[in-house]
């Protein structure tokens, strides 16, 4: 059975196929193996062994089923029957899936085999070599085999599994009816009738009880051994918890704690107060039930142990969780947003409800381990629900619970105090009120189970919660911590996983929701058993939770998912180092071109998510041809969908490998001038000179035309285009501009500038200064400096820079001058300065512009 039960390959064999050979070399390998078997025809005819054992595992199969359904079918099952039939039957079905597994990975592998003599001659055509055939039938006869067992070990999976949910349904059945089972009513005459009589069997039953411990020689020592451990205990507990009250505490010589330490200082006293101090009381109620366990005249007192060290449990924590939480003494210390008067008074009254609930919950503890009477057991149940709830009521006024009235705001650069939440988990002692009504009202009408279950479980949520809660505290501030971390190995890892703000704030949430994902998991673990539901069932829950579901053949696990997630930014976190490595130690020390640096390490940071991806879908068990299927089915629509991102996509890498453009280069793109950011897959980030970013998709550069100042190297030319009215010294503009050039520390001797009297203009003589600056990111500087220059040198020179001329010709002018003469009284002449000759046909003015 172990040959078969046993998997041969991994999972992984079942979904990813291997590459198949060459048929001619199988055909040969098959060829080869017949003529062996011919020569020797013993172990031709020699059965395997598998087949036998699977038979014998299979026979022990239906009769373990068999035997378990007996059981199932005959009655209500006890605790320990079902615990053995669950165990029994798990197994089993583990079994079954190993064998079923084995068996499709070693049919796979056949089904190979097979595929590879090829299909077989149609009907009338040449018949295949008598080897080929033989060795065709015996695979058909080997897969088929493979097949039923499979579906029978899937048969005995399927029939175990029913089995275990018919024994699951039993048992919650069987809890249902005995925590809906009606008693005798608490307030009824006739169960007090019957006190008497049972109050003194059971005070005669802890009697004797106290008689044979006394009695018994052997007792003394085993109780002054248990004392002096008891002592020695409480002698490291006591000095463990003043010492983690005074190092970690609530310090008086602190006035202001911030938030962080009041948090630690919590979780610090809470386990001080409650776990410190319960804790010795446990330990020594367990050592001495231990002590008593072989003796069966001790059980009454054994259960009076327990009921006692129950009462006092419960008074320990929930006394010890009120003084830790509310911190009466320490107001500054608080994290609740109280006054220190009702938070004084709402330790005293939870201190009062902690020991009504100690008490009740000895009682209760009593007459469970005493199994006393039904009377008995409904008075006591009805005593310790009015006791609790009585305890319970003196917590609910509002008055206790009003926030802290606004203060004077904190001082500078100090951490701000509690803040005012008259928060809705204050509201949530209305929900206990109703509770504690509820379990009251249930034992009244004879529900003592009901009651005495709810009441558990009720004070169990609110103990697990109670110590939960300053753990989330802890570890939210731990997380806080690892975020603001600037040195050390914690903030390594932080940068190689987040860089930006955002992505801190991002990762800090997510952190956040993970704890508190992981304390729910953690108190329904706790919780759940107490519910009813049994460990072995809650670990059936998770592994059939964990197993997943298949659906279209493609089995989705959470365990799976959850490792291809830790898988996945496994590897991130390693190209990302690899990256920063690369860049840091190796690629600066090069001093290779920032372009060439940033197409390395882009193109590393593509690989290995290319290589984390591939790894996250190994984990999943994914196969990568029914993806290449899926894909291929879905190109078209991609093709026509996303075309853009795909032509975006192939122009980022074109633009990664040829680099064109680089990370850093000075380029003009349409109307858009600027300084390449980044360049990402589908788009390259361009910084304008006026701190804008424009985001280009990587399409339009590469095919529109782009100009890079920077492409090979930062050496540029500036021309400057200026013009000199007619009639200037040419001579004395060249020596000017050529003077202008030369002082200016920026512009190159080589080559060396140079003046081009470029065309002779309609009012101005036009020239060019053209000169080289070994730095473009200095051409606007450059060139504003060389204009201011030649501004300043043409002035002290003479040297006219005219405005732009027009003239303006009027054939009519002589008449219209003797029809105003005609048409005008006479005048005298004007001054020959202000005389103002104008010729016959023409008219000349200027007119300005720049």
């Amino acid at each position: 059975m172990g040959l078969i039960i046993q998997m041969r390959k991994p999972p992984s064999v079942w979904f990813h196929r291997p590459r198949q050979p060459s048929r001619t070399v199988f055909i040969l390998a098959l060829l080869l193996l017949t003529a062996l078997s011919v020569i020797s025809p013993a172990g031709a005819q020699t059965a395997p062994a598998a087949p036998i054992e699977f038979k014998a595992a299979l026979a022990g199969w239906q009769a373990a089923l068999e035997k378990a359904a007996n059981r199932v079918a005959r009655g209500a099952l006890d605790e320990a029957e079902y615990q053995t039939l669950r165990m029994e039957l798990s197994g089993l079905l583990e079994q079954a899936h190993q064998a079923t597994a084995a068996a499709v990975t070693e049919m796979a592998v056949n089904q190979q085999l097979a595929e590879a003599l090829g299909a077989p001659p149609a009907e009338g055509a040449l018949a295949e070599a008598a080897a080929v055939a033989a060795e065709r039938q015996r695979l058909a006869r080997i897969i088929a085999e493979l097949d039923g067992r499979g579906r029978q070990a899937e048969l005995i999976a399927t029939r175990a599994d029913i089995l275990m949910r018919t024994a699951t349904d039993k048992r919650m059945r069987q809890f249902t009816d005995t925590l809906f089972k009606r008693g005798p009513l608490p307030l009824n005459r006739s169960t007090w009738t019957a006190l008497p009589p049972q109050a003194a069997f059971l005070r005669d039953r802890v009697s004797q009880a106290f008689s044979a411990t006394a009695d018994d020689p052997a007792w003394a020592d085993q109780g002054f051994e248990l004392a002096a451990a008891f002592l020695v205990a409480l002698g490291l507990a006591w000095p463990v918890r003043r010492w983690l009250l005074g190092r970690f505490g609530r310090r008086r010589d602190i006035t202001h704690p911030t938030r962080r330490q009041r948090v630690v200082a919590l979780a610090v006293e809470v386990v001080g107060r409650c776990l410190l101090t319960v804790l010795p009381t446990v330990a020594l109620a367990l050592a001495l039930r231990q002590i008593m366990a072989g003796d069966p005249k001790t059980l009454p007192l054994q259960a009076l142990i327990a009921a006692a060290a129950g009462g006092a449990a419960f008074f320990l924590f929930f006394s010890g969780l009120a003084a830790a939480i509310l911190a009466p003494d320490r107001p500054a210390w608080r994290l609740s947003a109280l006054d220190p008067v009702p938070a004084r008074s709402l330790v005293n009254r939870i201190t009062l409800f902690a020991v009504g609930v100690g008490v009740a919950g000895g009682a209760v503890v009593l007459q469970r381990t005493m199994l006393s009477p039904p009377e008995l057991q409904a008075v006591t149940g009805f005593g310790t629900m009015l006791l609790a709830t009585a305890t319970l009521m003196f917590l609910l006024p509002g008055k206790l619970w009003v926030p802290r009235s606004a203060g004077p705001a904190p001082e500078a650069g100090r951490d701000a105090g509690p803040e005012p939440s008259g928060g809705s988990w204050v509201q949530l002692r209305h929900i206990g009120g109703v509770i504690a009504l509820a379990t009251l009202g249930a034992s009244i009408a004879g529900f003592h189970n009901l009651s005495i279950y709810v009441g558990m479980l009720a004070l169990a949520t609110i103990a697990v919660a109670g110590l939960l809660l300053p753990l989330r505290g802890v570890a939210h501030e731990g997380v806080a911590m690892v975020m603001e971390r600037e040195r050390g190995p914690l903030a390594e890892l932080r940068r190689l996983l987040v860089r930006s703000e955002k992505g801190v704030q991002a990762a800090d949430w997510c952190a956040r929701v993970m704890i508190d994902v992981g304390l729910i998991a953690l108190a329904a673990v706790i919780l759940l058993p107490l519910s009813g539901i049994d460990w072995t069932e809650l670990q059936g829950f998770v592994d059939t939770f964990m197993r997943g579901v298949t659906v279209g053949g493609v089995r989705l696990a959470p365990a799976d998912i959850i490792a291809a997630i830790l898988l996945f930014s496994a590897a991130v976190m390693v190209t990302r180092h690899v990256q920063r490595v690369l860049d840091v130690r190796v690629l600066q020390r090069l001093q290779i071109d920032r372009g060439v640096q940033n197409s390395i390490k882009t193109g590393v940071g593509y690989f290995g998510f290319m290589v984390a991806l591939l790894v996250a879908i190994g984990a999943l068990g994914l196969d990568l041809s029914n993806l290449a299927l899926i894909a291929g089915a879905l190109s078209v629509g991609i093709g026509f969908g996303l075309q853009n991102v795909v032509s975006n996509f192939a122009a980022g890498l074109i633009l990664l490998v040829e680099r064109p453009i680089k990370v850093g280069d000075w380029v003009v793109v349409g109307d858009m001038e600027g300084v390449v950011k980044r360049i990402s897959v589908r788009a390259t980030e361009l910084q304008t000179f006026q701190r804008a970013s424009v985001i280009i998709p990587n399409s339009e550069l590469v095919s529109k035309a782009v100009v890079n100042w920077t492409f090979k190297d930062k050496f540029g030319r500036i021309d400057i285009k200026i013009g000199v009215e007619y009639g200037s010294d040419l001579k004395l503009v060249r020596e000017t501009l050529l003077a202008c050039a030369t002082a200016h520390p920026r512009v190159a001797t080589m080559p060396a500038p140079m003046v081009v009297f470029k065309d002779f203009g309609a009012s101005s003589l036009d020239f060019e200064l053209r000169c080289f600056i070994p730095d473009v990111d200095f051409f606007l500087p450059t060139a504003s400096d060389l204009r201011f220059a030649i501004a300043e040198s043409f002035d002290r020179a003479g040297i006219a820079i005219p405005f732009n001329q027009q003239v303006m010709h009027i054939p009519q002018l002589d008449g219209l001058r003797d029809f105003l003469d005609r048409r005008s009284p006479p005048r005298q002449p004007p001054a020959a300065s202000q005389l103002e000759t104008i010729t016959p046909n023409s008219w000349t003015g200027n007119v300005g512009s720049r």
